[in-house]
């Protein structure tokens, strides 16, 4: 079925699995809740259309025209038990290909677009309010003044997209590749791994994407991060998701992972000196022999992760951070927390270590000489370390 005319139809619920419509005129149509998975939709028009709730996973959209369409969540009734029961449902767009679309001022807030490609598409004045657009390929875009609040962007790749007056505020940057993006004229007020320090430097950043792909596909493309032994001194890893990478031995004085994800990254023997990680995740990191001399971890979650099979149920086995050996002399820790990592000669001398919880890690080895307890909210300091600071407990 081609190249004809269905507009102002009133077709809600309609199956249309794996079909082949290409150049339909669906404009105003009443698609509501209609199913349209795997079908060739290329060319097609859907003006003004009602596609609320509609499923459109991995359906083909290449140069459609979607202009004012309708792609909220949609409200189902179904039965249960012989009772009628309103159901909300978002409209699935996950893995569609849309590339070269034409979505002007459409309204698709809430719906799931993860994976989707919409490289050159038009999105200007469209309203994707919390919609998900993890994974998803917006590369050369016209998103001008569009509204993105609250919508997850993560591992998205943004590079050429033109954001003149776009609302990111409060979404999820982390992992965007935002090559050649400008941010000048956007909104990204309380985003989450928003930067505006220096870009990092081509090789770097081109590492990072590969990583971004092989976290959001589990390893079906791209490449983990590693960097072992490189020098990254002073580079700005702030807000992105390195959950697994590695940086064993790296240089990386001065670098700045402010409210990064290190969930299972490894950083062994790093030299931290100086560097800024507040508010990291750190759940499961290996940072063996790390030197963390004046380094500021305020608000960093040392916690622990539970492993998964590949169905992802729990196999019983517990990761915990492994601080051993590590160096966190004169460093700044307030309002930490150390869920039982290890800790066996780990250096805290001098350190700032009021508000930290400590709960019931062993801390029998630390060296905590001339550190600043404070108001440690719980944990048990060895005695013969309160007796050397005056404190008792």
């Amino acid at each position: 079925m081609s190249k004809i005319s269905l507009e102002d139809a009133i077709m809600p619920g309609s199956n249309f699995i794996q079909a082949v419509i290409k150049e339909v005129s669906f404009n105003f149509c009443d698609l509501f809740g209609a199913n349209f998975v795997e079908a060739d939709l290329e060319g097609s028009s859907f003006v003004r259309a009602d596609l609320r709730g509609a499923n459109m996973a991995r359906a083909k959209l290449r140069n459609a025209n979607l202009t004012g369409v309708d792609m909220r969540s949609g409200v189902m009734i179904v039965m249960d038990s012989g009772r009628e029961r309103r159901v909300k449902r978002a409209t699935d767009l996950a893995n569609a290909d849309m590339e070269g679309s034409m979505m002007s001022g459409a309204n698709m807030a809430e719906s799931n677009m993860s994976g989707s490609s919409l490289a050159n598409a038009d999105l200007s004045d469209a309203n994707m309010f919390a919609v998900n657009l993890a994974g998803a390929d917006l590369s050369g875009c016209n998103l001008t003044g569009a509204k993105l609040k609250n919508a997850n962007l993560k591992g998205a790749k943004l590079q050429g997209a033109v954001l003149a007056g776009v609302d990111l505020s409060g979404a999820n940057l982390r992992n965007v590749d935002m090559t050649n993006v400008d941010l000048s004229q956007a909104n990204i007020v309380n985003s989450i791994g928003s930067k505006g320090g220096e870009p990092l430097p081509d090789d770097i950043r081109d590492l990072v994407n590969a990583h971004s792909d092989w976290l959001s596909t589990g390893g079906q493309s791209g490449a983990p991060l590693n960097a072992t032994g490189r020098d990254l001194s002073g580079m700005d890893f702030s807000g992105f998701d390195l959950s697994a990478a590695c940086f064993d031995e790296c240089n990386l004085r001065g670098a700045l992972f402010v409210d990064t994800i290190l969930a299972m990254t490894s950083l062994r023997g790093v030299d931290l000196t100086r560097a800024k990680l507040s508010s990291a995740v750190m759940n499961g990191v290996r940072m063996n022999d790390a030197n963390c001399t004046k380094a500021v971890f305020q608000g960093v979650r040392f916690g622990s992760i539970e492993q998964r099979d590949g169905s992802g149920q729990k196999t019983g086995i517990t990761w915990y951070a492994d601080l051993s050996g590590a160096d966190f002399s004169n460093a700044d820790i307030r309002n930490a927390v150390f869920e039982n990592p290890k800790m066996a000669e780990v250096k805290m001398t001098r350190a700032n270590i009021s508000g930290v919880a400590f709960g019931d890690t062993d801390l029998a080895n630390v060296d905590f000489d001339g550190a600043n307890i404070g108001a440690i909210l719980n944990g048990n300091i060895p005695k013969d370390a309160l007796a050397f600071l005056g404190r008792t407990k």
